[in-house]
């Protein structure tokens, strides 16, 4: 029995409708005198085995300057849940659907419907064709289940990675060089299949073949189309040229620029473009993008494992373009797919995790480095210098990148401990001088008043002081009045609060706990800084304390036992912390007199 039935005459395709709304008969497809499209109804005769009660969208929209013929209009009802004609009365919730002839699928219009829903994480699902005929053939492939056991590929002329695991056929840049690219498209049934490569609205290259948007369609009189329109061949041999309405899938992503290009927005005529080609064909579901996009490997993952989950091919496809393309790039032609029929759901999404801060750690690792404030000599430079070279080498988006995060969050971790034991033994490491030598090339922006004052008691300004040129370090400065700067840090690098006695005798020992505010998970450095000319011993040198979490407060003790010979005046010492390279420094003054030493105040930093 066959699964699809077409019918040049409106009348016969009527009856036929009322038939199919019962359950019984072929699912009709009304073609009129395109006979071009019982090309596309054999194959799919091949791709889907048996009915589906496709899941509907919450709102359907129906843009039509003509009434559609009832019949279709039937067929097309049970596919939203709610139908209205004007996009500005769409509610603020759920998913929509748009559905039109081409022409009437403006891409002006349809780009703002989909920015909004882009913008609020809605599905959205677009039903067209090129004319009444192809949308009546569109719609009717809704209701379909494609075959069991139908294989999900990846086809990409610029995906040189290793196969993904998810994928049952993977044809990466090496194969599509060497293989019979038209052969593997055209030799099988698909479930889902992506083709990755270059091209424009009526094509998508692919090594030395090329999945053409030629349509036997008449062009319209008189409009623009490419190279092979005015008679002067394609630019690729005609045996490498695969049509897209030939590919046997179920769900076909087109992933390159403009492949699925709206009216007034297309190049070409309708009868060159590669979107109405394919659903001219088989796919019940056809990806294509409305504008120029950088999809890449992480695209084509994020297809192959996150489609169910996120609703939408499309939308999937959408949210990992995100940091690069923060815009809808690719649209969804057809509901969801029967090719997810075979989807688990089970697992739930991932855990977001933390993003590591790399565009900050760069930049501090940038200020080390190349701003002067080391010298070419400093016994951390060379591990400072890998680490910067293995970070811009990693900072790609298009690797996998969580292995080698692993690895620069370890000798991040690894670093931040070895500039702690510099500071704690060597007073005058050249990047304790930061404050000075950076702030002596960047401009204070206006001070902002604290609401904790220091701890004479006294309000407290704060000010970020931003580097002239990229390579130094933009910094925050804290002064007081009568204290000074009490507190200097690379921008966002962990806050100090500080608690410690403000007077005290010869022979005694002060305890200090020093507060850090983490600025994410992980370990935070904590030491302390004695001036060259104070006679006393810290203890311990070092602590390395864990914050679970960004913004937790952790805290250390420590003790300054001060020499029996120290004279009496007026000293400070700097705490410090040190993390992901971020460095944070006080100054804590307090006075050594003759008599017994009282009191114990709050010094804000």
């Amino acid at each position: 029995m066959t699964l699809f039935a077409p019918f040049g005459d409106l009348t016969a395709y009527t009856r036929a409708v009322t038939q199919a709304e019962t359950g019984h008969g072929p699912l009709p497809v009304w073609i009129g005198d395109r006979v071009d499209l019982l090309d596309g109804i054999a194959l799919a005769e091949q791709v889907y085995g048996h009915r589906r009660t496709p899941d509907p969208a919450d709102t359907g929209v129906l843009l039509a300057d003509e009434p559609l013929p009832e019949a279709l209009r039937a067929l097309l009802a049970p596919l939203a849940r709610r139908w209205i004609t004007d996009p500005a009365r769409l509610p603020e919730t759920g998913s929509v659907l748009l559905a039109g002839t081409y022409g009437r699928l403006n891409g002006d219009e349809v780009g703002e419907v989909a920015a909004a829903a882009y913008a609020t994480g809605r599905p959205l699902f677009l039903l067209t064709g090129r004319d009444v005929h192809s949308l009546s053939w569109v719609v009717a492939k809704q209701y379909a289940r494609v075959v069991p056991g139908a294989p999900v590929g990846v086809v990409s002329e610029l995906d040189a990675a290793e196969p993904a695991q998810d994928a049952d056929v993977w044809c990466g840049a090496q194969d599509v060089r060497r293989l019979d690219v038209a052969e593997l498209a055209l030799g099988r049934v698909w479930r889902r299949v992506l083709f990755h490569g270059n091209g424009k609205d009526d094509q998508l290259n692919l090594g030395r073949f090329t999945l053409c948007g030629a349509s036997p369609v008449a062009a319209q009189p008189g409009t623009p189309g490419p190279k092979c329109s005015y008679g002067l061949g394609c630019t690729k041999p005609q045996d490498k040229l695969i049509p897209a309405r030939a590919v046997r899938a179920a769900e076909l992503v087109l992933a390159n620029c403009f492949s699925g290009a709206l009216a007034g927005h297309a190049l070409y005529d309708p009868k060159y473009l590669i979107l109405l080609n394919a659903l001219d064909g088989p796919a019940q579901t056809v990806v294509a993008t409305l504008t120029a996009c950088d999809g890449q490997r992480p695209e084509n993952l994020a297809w192959l494992t996150g489609t169910v989950r996120a609703g939408s091919a499309a939308g999937v496809i959408n949210d990992s373009l995100r940091d690069i393309n923060p815009y809808p790039s690719f649209a969804q032609v057809g509901l969801q797919s029967s090719g997810l029929g075979e989807e688990s759901v089970s697992e739930p999404a991932p855990a977001a995790q933390p993003e590591f801060p790399l565009h900050t750690l760069g930049a501090r690792l940038s200020g080390l480095l190349d701003s002067g404030l080391l010298g070419p000599d400093h016994p951390l430079r060379p591990r400072l210098r890998a680490l910067s070279d293995t970070l811009l080498h990693e900072a790609v988006r298009t690797r996998d990148t969580a292995p080698a995060l692993t690895a620069i969050a370890q000798e991040t971790t690894s670093l931040d401990l070895a500039l702690a034991h510099r500071f704690a033994k060597h007073h005058d490491d050249p990047v304790l001088a930061f404050p000075t030598y950076f702030g002596e090339r960047s401009v204070a922006d206006t001070p902002v008043p604290l609401e904790v004052p220091c701890a004479c008691g006294r309000p407290l300004l704060s000010y970020r002081r931003r580097g002239r040129v990229p390579a130094v370090t933009d910094t925050v400065q804290v002064v007081c009045a009568r204290c000074g700067d009490i507190a200097n840090t690379l921008a966002d690098a962990p806050e100090l609060r500080i608690e410690a006695p403000s007077r005290a005798v010869a022979g005694d020992t002060l305890h200090v706990v020093v507060e850090a505010t983490a600025r994410r998970a992980g370990t935070v450095n904590l030491g302390i800084v004695l001036p060259v000319y104070l006679d006393a011993k810290v203890g311990p040198v070092l602590r390395r304390v864990e914050a679970v979490r960004a913004g937790e407060r952790v805290h250390a003790a420590f003790t300054i036992t001060l020499s029996t010979g120290a004279s009496p005046q007026a000293y400070y010492f700097c705490p410090y912390a040190v993390q992901d390279l971020g460095i944070s420094v006080s100054r804590v003054h307090f006075t050594l007199g003759t008599g017994r030493a009282n009191g114990r105040e709050q010094a804000a930093a």
